[in-house]
């Protein structure tokens, strides 16, 4: 019996703990799979582990064990293995970081089996803190080590699927704007999502704020003062909610572990809501997975964070003799996963149009390309290839090469390069 590609899973993988969920489509919310039959753990250490005596891989709190009592080799850190690309050596052999994720991935993954045992992943989303770079495309190579390529998987950041988790919670959560601090080992920040009401699809914004010089992890566990701790806590909560409308606050993260900050939670209540818990970017991602499998939309909002650009390109042609838009680049794409190209005829015509809709603003513009030096021949026996790359948020490269036509008319391979920034 064949298995049903049916899971939407959401994976939060961090350098220290991870977590996995699953959508129910029958209570409608994304579930924390359990890692322990008495279903009381949650959290994954990131970790992998062989054991000496025959070479078995384990992972997760096994491996730790393992490597502290001497009777396996441990191996955490798996992330940063990736940024620096350096091999682990295990028992002699050495293993690339991206090999070792994918061992990582695998283990974890067998969990869904004893709750799923006839059915496999529809679409993955797995987070991490920052969704680019070489984490990003080592995450995306593991699992298409896997058989899961990337018709079935994402990644995305934490902010975004902090996004994703707001915004599939009741409507009188998100009334207004909402908050969240997250305080882990590398500090204490803070992220406010904007909701833009005047234009439809509401425009879903994030603001951050980086508040690690005030308090940060090692100083909490250094500050043996409860009262002190609070009071710090306090402080820095009441200076960036100031006049600020916001309806819904959540918690998260391993410094917030514990009754140190619960007072001043309390406090926080007042006009307001306030969640605390540890699974909220597992959960996210699980509902981000959701809506990109197609399964559902959030058809009234359009989301976008610090690395998703805010105008969408296109050019006007003709596709079948009727009139078409072909889009280049959408809006509320992230702009290091932009690199598009299409094929264009051209209509007795050596300049080329570029259109910028800004969905903030609500302005388009037009950007002209001249192909200077372009051959002249009988119209409509130009093909041209249209890239479009970006070079940050706000800066978009477009660059132009002349494909010829066939054998009757050679390529002169010449390219033309327009920067625009907006």
């Amino acid at each position: 019996m064949s298995e049903q590609k049916s899971l939407i899973v959401g994976f939060d993988l961090c350098d220290r703990d991870s977590q996995l969920c699953c959508y129910n489509s029958k209570t409608f919310e994304a579930e924390s799979i359990c890692v322990t039959s008495d279903k009381t753990k949650y959290l994954i250490p990131t970790a992998l582990g062989v054991k000496e005596k025959n070479k078995e891989w384990i992972y997760g709190e096994e491996a730790y064990l393992a490597g502290k009592a001497g009777t396996g080799v441990l191996v955490d850190g798996l992330l940063s293995k990736l940024l620096t690309g350096e091999d682990t050596e295990i028992y002699g052999v050495p293993f690339k970081p991206v090999a070792l994720l994918e061992k990582y991935f695998r283990k974890c993954l067998q969990l869904l089996k004893i709750y799923f045992p006839s059915n496999s992943i529809l679409k993955l989303a797995v987070t991490v803190k920052e969704s680019e770079g070489a984490v990003k495309e080592g995450i995306y190579q593991a699992l298409n080590n896997m058989g899961i390529g990337k018709d079935r998987a994402v990644v995305l950041s934490h902010s975004q699927c902090y996004q994703y988790y707001a915004l599939y919670q009741s409507k009188e959560l998100w009334l207004n704007d909402i908050g969240l601090f997250d305080f882990d080992e590398e500090g204490l920040n803070y992220q406010q999502i904007t909701i833009d009401r005047k234009t439809k699809p509401y425009v879903v914004g994030i603001l951050k704020k980086e508040l690690n010089d005030i308090i940060n992890y090692q100083s909490l566990e250094e500050i043996q003062d409860k009262e002190r701790q609070e009071y710090l806590f306090s402080n820095l909560a009441k200076k960036v909610l100031y006049k600020q409308v916001v309806s819904t606050i959540y918690v998260t993260g391993k410094g917030f572990e514990g009754t140190w900050a619960d007072a001043v939670l309390k406090e926080l209540c007042i006009g307001r809501r306030v969640f605390k818990g540890q699974n909220l970017y597992a959960k996210g991602a699980c509902y981000a997975a959701r809506e990109l499998s197609g399964e559902q939309k959030l058809e009234d909002f359009l989301l976008l964070d610090g690395d998703m650009i805010t105008s969408t390109f296109y050019i006007n042609g003709y596709y079948d003799n009727k009139p078409a838009i072909a889009t280049l680049a959408k809006a509320s794409s992230p702009w290091y996963d932009l690199e598009e190209k299409l094929d264009l005829i051209l209509d007795d015509s050596n300049e080329i149009s570029i259109y910028r809709k800004d969905i903030l603003k609500h302005e388009t513009q037009t950007y002209s390309l001249m192909l200077e030096g372009l051959p002249k021949r009988p119209n409509k026996t130009t093909r041209v290839e249209i890239r479009i790359r970006f070079l940050n948020r706000n800066t978009a490269v477009i660059t132009v090469k002349d494909k010829g036509f066939g054998n009757f008319f050679p390529s002169t391979n010449r390219i033309w390069e327009m920067e625009i920034t907006f």
